[in-house]
């Protein structure tokens, strides 16, 4: 029981860092993507 509640812990953990750096690089994208259109418009 205590194994697989570490399991499931580290799983969640996982799904969370990995929902972070998602959230991360699309707000770098979403950057990169308005400073590049604006550049392009001046």
């Amino acid at each position: 029981m205590r194994v697989k509640l570490e399991s499931d812990t580290a799983f969640i953990d996982k799904k969370f860092a990995y929902l972070f750096l998602g959230i991360i690089f699309s707000l770098n994208a979403i950057t990169f993507i308005w400073f590049f259109l604006f550049s392009k418009l001046n």
